[in-house]
């Protein structure tokens, strides 16, 4: 089949787009045409002698000649032109200033509009940030609890943590010592640490062969580095160097989220009745311990930061509003 640029068929668009050039210059150019017009009669009707144009007429095609070439008559035709370019261009411009402004009014709208979000983002940003707090107030009351049922002295600590994205995020943590309560790292990497031991393999009980760090440095760090995979460094900048270990995954629905870990900086603290009375604690109390990680991951700001950086909000709602428009 062949290409056609005119037509039903066609595919050029020319002709519609000087067509729409024409409508919106079209008062304009008339005013433009009837200055013209008006500027080259004036010039012949000076010398212009109507009464002997008029003798020598007869009959109609003679006088519609006659009135064809009259320079006054031209003159009255630019003059029209004139006037009807004139009005049209004040009318269209009108049109424009009273569009000018309802486009103002409706730009105002959007300002305001743009505030409202703005608050609203703020405020559920600040109650985001009190349901964060309070979920991990909720968790390390529970694990206060737990200390207290299970008889966690000063030389203990007690850390819950979920999975998610390959790694492992800290949501609470509780210690009578106020020196291990204390939390400097949120998170974690998946192959290194008891927790990594605790979430493949569902338990990890260390109570018997970690050296004691201040007895023996050196056969300390050696251990860990070689059962844990932690680092020299990393090693010394431990706050609690644990001696005994008893980490148990949390499971739901056989989906290994979470972990929860109980460790003793003193040797031969815990034995093996403390063992099972901790396992029995965690199994009985499994279902809340998938509730604090559900909560954790939902309220939780770090799991918030999408990679959204290049996607401006206000922007998108304007470009929206003035597509509508």
């Amino acid at each position: 089949m062949s290409d056609l640029n005119f037509g039903f068929t066609g595919s050029s668009s020319s002709l519609k787009d000087f067509s729409t050039k024409l409508g919106q210059w079209w008062y304009i150019f008339a005013a433009a045409v009837g200055s013209a017009i008006v500027s080259v009669s004036a010039s012949f009707a000076g010398s212009y002698d109507i009464c002997d144009s008029w003798q020598s007429t007869s009959g109609v095609a003679d006088f519609a000649l006659l009135v064809l070439f009259m320079p006054w008559a031209w003159l009255l035709l630019g003059s029209l032109m004139i006037i009807y370019g004139g009005k049209g261009t004040y009318i269209d411009q009108k049109n424009l200033n009273s569009r000018n402004e309802e486009l103002r009014e409706e730009i105002k709208n959007v300002d305001q509009l743009k505030e409202q979000i703005n608050s609203v983002s703020e405020d559920s940003e600040l109650l985001q940030n009190e349901l964060a707090e309070l979920q991990v107030k909720l968790v390390t009351t529970w694990l206060k609890g737990s200390a207290r049922q299970l008889n966690l002295g000063t030389h203990c600590r007690a850390t819950i943590y979920y999975y998610i994205n390959e790694k492992f995020y800290l949501i609470a943590r509780y210690s009578q010592n106020p020196k291990y309560a204390e939390i400097h790292r949120l998170t974690f990497p998946r192959n290194k640490g008891v927790i990594s031991q605790a979430w493949e393999h569902g338990v990890c009980v260390d109570i018997e062969n970690i050296p004691v760090f201040d007895e023996d440095k050196q056969e300390y760090i050696e251990y860990m580095k070689e059962h844990y995979g932690y680092e020299h460094d990393k090693i010394e900048k431990l706050t609690m160097k644990s001696c005994q270990y008893i980490a148990i995954s949390v499971v739901e629905a056989d989906k290994h989220i979470g972990v929860i870990v109980f460790e003793s900086d003193k040797k031969s603290l815990w034995k093996e009745q403390k063992v099972a009375q901790i396992k029995r604690y965690c199994s009985d109390y499994q279902s809340y311990m998938v509730d604090f990680i559900h909560g954790a991951i939902k309220y939780d700001k770090t799991l918030k930061v999408a990679p959204i950086a290049d996607h401006d909000v206000d922007d998108e709602f304007v470009s929206t509003f003035r597509r509508k428009s």
